[in-house]
């Protein structure tokens, strides 16, 4: 009797944890023009592939650059570079399905493929035949693999801190181990507790005082656009997509590895194995994490403006 009542109180007990954790971190979606007006830039544009609406940018003239972000970012991790390539560059991003204001593929279908597939059909559209590609994490991955599936328009390749190589042993970032757990998976596509992203963030970043608040509200109120969280967990899911590692040998368009030595999600060691796959490749190591681009937007868009000008002369 005693062992069925403790049973039924501590039921109970998690019961009432759960709905009190539920009842504070609830968050509804965020209405798509409500962070249009707050987030979408004067030069934001929106353009439809393959039944998603992607939200783009394309500012300034010149050879064409495209620039793609990582996980559960959006294009605006790129705001400081753009600043700086747009006065000789056609500089080109945009924000991946299931990220920032593009939304979810209505299809659910977030495998490498279908993300250099979307790529394809954006630059198709925007007619550019060849151009410049650098991508960060998730978009370093993208980047690499649209290259070596589309050799003759890639310029030059730049890949930030990049996902791609195998890391066994070593546990996914929390939030990713989250979206993998069957029932927090599904509390996560409705309950998200902005503490959550703080903290990646901070594990993301190097120098935690560079992560304001306004960073922070940034990552999260765009982590709350209709669909995107269910599209984070589907995403999570598909990540047994197998990939030819070896196919980064067969690159030959010249390349740049920028990577932050104290990066916690994909460590310097993986900068080093990406450039032992491709041995012409540039390695530059920066004093920040796992975006380097935001966290030294300076240090390292001088270093790809230096590397676009000699793969010119060369």
């Amino acid at each position: 009797m005693y062992m069925k009542n403790l049973l039924k109180y501590s039921l109970f007990a998690i019961t009432a944890f759960l709905i009190i954790v539920i009842a504070i971190y609830w968050k509804n979606d965020i209405d798509l023009n409500d962070l249009k007006d707050k987030y979408a830039y004067p030069s934001s544009s929106f353009i439809s592939i393959d039944g998603i609406n992607v939200h783009y940018r394309d500012v300034g003239k010149g050879k064409a650059i495209l620039l793609i972000h990582g996980t559960g970012a959006s294009l605006h991790t790129w705001e400081k570079w753009i600043d700086i390539l747009s006065p000789a560059y056609r500089v080109i991003s945009f924000d991946l399905p299931g990220f920032g204001l593009t939304g979810p593929d209505p299809n659910h279908n977030y495998q490498i493929s279908r993300y250099t597939a979307i790529l394809d059909s954006l630059m198709v559209k925007l007619k550019v035949d060849s151009f410049h590609i650098a991508g960060n994490s998730l978009g370093g991955l993208v980047a690499w693999r649209y290259t070596t599936q589309f050799p003759q328009k890639i310029l030059t390749l730049n890949l930030i801190d990049a996902a791609g190589l195998p890391q066994p042993g070593k546990k996914p970032p929390f939030i990713f181990q989250l979206a993998k757990l069957p029932v927090l998976s599904t509390l996560m596509q409705k309950v998200t507790p902005k503490s959550i992203i703080e903290n990646s963030m901070l594990d993301v970043y190097k120098n935690d005082n560079l992560v304001t608040e306004k960073l922070i509200d940034r990552y999260f109120e765009l982590s709350l656009r209709e669909g995107n969280r269910t599209a984070f967990v589907k995403r999570m899911s598909q990540l047994n997509e197998k990939l030819d590692i070896s196919d980064l040998r067969k690159i030959t368009a010249p390349v740049l590895i920028q990577w932050g030595k104290d990066d916690r999600w994909i460590p310097l060691a993986k900068g080093y194995e990406f450039k032992k796959f491709i041995p012409k490749a540039e390695l530059k190591i920066y004093n920040s994490g796992h975006v380097p681009m935001e966290e030294n937007p300076m240090e390292t868009v001088e270093d790809y403006i230096k590397f676009l000008k000699k793969s010119k002369e060369d």
